[in-house]
C-alpha cells in the first residue's frame, strides 16, 4: 500500500529532495504503526490467554507502562456501593521511585459530580498537568498523593456498568499525550471490559455449575433412598414368598411330628416287653393295641414324607442362596435357568390360585445355552423385577371366578443367539395380559415412571433392569407390547463380557449370606437328597393353596 501511496504524492512535491524528505516521514509514521499494532496485539494476547482477572490486571499493567513509556500504570475499581466516590487500585506497575498505590483506599467526593457520567459514557480523561488543567483542590491533593503530574484515565466498563478505571501516570514532569497513546490505552480498556464480563460470566457459570453439582449429588442421594426403598420392598416381597412356601412342608413336619412320637413310644414299649422277657401273650396283647402292622407299614412312609418336606425346605434355602449370591460381587460363568428357577420359586406364592379364582400357569422354555459371564445377584433381580410385573400385569385377571376369566400364563424362553462380534444368551419374559398403550412405550424405561396406583410401585424396577442390563452388561432390553394381546421383554446379554466391560456394583455387606450358608450346611449334615431336587426345568400350573395337610399320608405341596 505504502508504494502507491508514495507514487501518488510524487507529482505533488516539487522536487525529489521533497519527495525524499516525505517518502522518509511516511516510512517512519507506518513504522511507529506497524509497532503500535504489534504491540496492541502483543498485550490483547496476554488478556485473552487468562481468565484469571488478578494476572490479567497484572500483566496488562505492566505491558502498558512499558509500552507507553509511563512512569505508573494501575488498575482501580470502584466501590459500587460509593456512587463512584470511593475505592482503591488493584493493580499497578510503577517504577521504583514513585511511592505505590496499590490497595490504598481511594475517596473522592469531588469526582462523582464531575467525571463520572462522561466515565460512564466512554470518554477518557487527558491531563498533560494537573497544575494547569482546572481541577478541583480534592482531585489535585488526591493526585498528588500518588505523586502524579500527568494523568490518562480511561473507563472500564462491564457490559453496561462503570466498573473502574486504567490509569497511566506521568509523575515526574508533565506529558503532552499523543492521540496514538491515548487511542492505544482505550483499546486495551476495551479488552479489560470484555475481560470482566468474561470473568463475571465464568463465576456465574462456576456459581451455576456449584448448585447444579449439589443438585446432582441431592438427586443422587434420593435416588438412592428410592433404589433402597425399591429394594426393601423387593425383599419385602421375597421375605412373605419364602415365608409362605416353608410353611407349608414346616406345618407338615411340625403336624406329623405327634404322630412320630406316638409311633416311637409305642416300638419303645414293645421293646421294652422283649428287654424284660415278657411271656409271648403278653407281647401279643401290646403288639395287637398299638396295631403293629399298621405301624410298621406307615412309620417309615411318615418317616419319608417328613424328609420331603425338609427337602422342599431345603430346595428353598438353597434358591433363595442362589437368588441373592450376595458374596458374588464380580463376574462369573453361572447357570443362567437356575437363577430363573429360584426366582420363580421365591414368587411361586404370588402364581397359586385362590379359592374359586384361577392361578397364573408358568411355562418354561430353554433353549441349550452355556454358561453366561454376568454379575449373578444382579441379573436375578431383573429377572424378579419383570416377573413380578408380568404376575402384577395379570393379578387382576387371575382373582376373576374360573367361569369368567381365561387361563393367565407366563412364558419364559431362553435360546443362544449367535454373532459374529460374540454369541449372545437371549431371554424372553411374555405375559398374555392386557398389553401396554401405545402412548406409554417410550416413557416404559424412564426413572420413576410407573402405571402402577399410588403406593404400589417407585417406578424403578424397569430402569434399574435396564441399566443392569445395559450399562453393566453391555446387553440389551426390549419391550414389545400390544393392547389386549400381552407384553414381552426381551434380554439379550453377551455370553463373555469383554475386558473392562459393565460397571462393578457395589455390594453391601450382609449377614444374610452366611445365615443361609449355616442353614446349608446344617441341613446337608442331616440329609442326604437327590442331586436333581436343585434344579429343575418345568411347566407347571399351581394348583389350589393349602398350607395344612388333610391326613399324616399326605406328603408336602411343592
Amino acid at each position: 500500500m505504502l508504494p502507491s501511496l508514495l507514487e501518488q504524492l510524487r507529482p505533488l512535491c516539487r522536487d525529489e529532495a521533497a519527495f525524499v524528505q516525505m517518502q522518509a516521514i511516511l516510512n517512519s509514521k507506518f513504522e511507529q504503526l506497524h509497532r503500535e499494532q504489534d504491540a496492541l496485539s502483543h498485550v490483547i494476547a496476554k488478556i485473552r490467554a487468562s481468565l484469571d482477572l488478578e494476572t490479567i490486571f497484572k500483566t496488562t499493567a505492566i505491558e502498558v507502562r512499558q509500552l507507553l513509556d509511563a512512569d505508573r500504570v494501575a488498575v482501580f475499581r470502584f466501590d459500587p456501593e460509593s456512587g463512584w466516590s470511593s475505592g482503591e487500585f488493584v493493580s499497578e506497575a510503577v517504577l521504583p521511585q514513585f511511592s505505590a498505590a496499590l490497595a490504598a483506599q481511594v475517596c473522592d467526593y469531588c469526582f462523582g459530580d464531575r467525571f463520572a457520567a462522561d466515565y460512564h459514557r466512554g470518554r477518557a480523561q487527558i491531563v498533560e498537568d494537573i497544575y494547569a488543567a482546572n481541577l478541583s483542590d480534592c482531585h489535585i491533593a488526591i493526585l498528588g498523593q500518588f505523586q502524579v503530574r500527568a494523568n490518562l484515565v480511561v473507563p472500564l466498563i462491564k457490559g453496561f456498568d462503570l466498573w473502574g478505571l486504567l490509569c497511566v501516570h506521568q509523575c515526574h514532569a508533565p506529558r503532552r499525550w499523543r492521540s496514538n497513546e491515548i487511542k492505544f490505552a482505550m483499546q486495551i480498556a476495551d479488552e479489560l471490559g470484555v475481560a470482566l464480563q468474561q470473568a463475571e460470566l465464568l463465576q456465574q457459570s462456576q456459581q451455576q455449575a456449584d448448585e447444579l453439582s449439589e443438585a446432582l449429588t441431592t438427586l443422587q442421594n434420593t435416588q438412592m433412598q428410592l433404589i433402597q426403598s425399591e429394594k426393601m420392598s423387593g425383599l419385602g416381597e421375597l421375605v412373605a414368598g419364602i415365608a409362605h412356601e416353608i410353611n407349608n412342608p414346616v406345618n407338615f413336619i411340625y403336624g406329623n411330628l405327634n404322630h412320630a412320637t406316638q409311633y416311637a413310644s409305642d416300638l419303645l414299649k414293645l421293646l421294652a416287653l422283649y428287654q424284660q422277657s415278657a411271656s409271648p401273650d403278653e407281647i401279643a396283647a401290646c403288639a395287637e393295641a398299638i396295631d403293629l402292622p399298621f405301624l410298621m407299614r406307615d412309620f417309615p412312609q411318615l418317616l419319608g414324607s417328613m424328609q420331603i418336606g425338609a427337602q422342599r425346605i431345603r430346595q428353598i434355602v438353597l434358591s433363595l442362596r442362589n437368588f441373592s449370591r450376595l458374596d458374588e460381587a464380580e463376574v462369573k460363568p453361572v447357570d443362567i435357568h437356575e437363577g430363573i428357577e429360584s426366582t420363580l420359586l421365591i414368587l411361586q406364592y404370588r402364581l397359586k390360585a385362590k379359592a374359586g379364582t384361577t392361578g397364573i400357569r408358568i411355562l418354561t422354555d430353554y433353549g441349550n445355552l452355556p454358561l453366561v459371564e454376568c454379575y449373578p445377584s444382579q441379573l436375578n433381580q431383573v429377572f424378579m423385577n419383570l416377573i413380578s410385573n408380568a404376575i402384577d400385569a395379570l393379578s387382576e385377571i387371575a382373582a376373576q371366578p374360573l367361569h369368567s376369566c381365561p387361563y393367565c400364563q407366563i412364558t419364559i424362553r431362553t435360546r443362544l443367539i449367535e454373532r459374529p462380534a460374540g454369541n449372545m444368551a437371549a431371554i424372553e419374559i411374555s405375559d398374555n395380559g392386557p398389553g401396554i398403550p401405545a402412548h406409554l412405550m417410550p416413557k416404559l424405561f424412564n426413572t420413576f415412571f410407573t402405571t402402577k396406583p399410588l403406593g404400589k410401585g417407585t417406578g424403578l424396577g424397569l430402569s434399574i433392569s435396564r441399566q443392569i442390563v445395559v450399562d453393566r452388561h453391555g446387553g440389551e432390553l426390549r419391550c414389545i407390547s400390544e393392547v389386549g394381546q400381552g407384553t414381552t421383554f426381551a434380554i439379550e446379554i453377551p455370553i463373555q463380557q469383554s475386558e473392562g466391560g459393565g460397571q462393578v456394583l457395589d455390594v453391601e455387606e450382609s449377614p444374610l449370606a452366611d445365615r443361609l450358608q449355616a442353614i446349608d450346611r446344617q441341613t446337608s449334615s442331616s440329609y442326604s437328597y437327590p442331586a436333581d431336587l436343585n434344579h429343575t426345568t418345568r411347566s407347571w400350573r399351581v394348583g389350589s393353596d393349602s398350607s395344612t395337610p388333610d391326613t399324616r399320608h399326605s406328603t408336602p405341596n411343592p
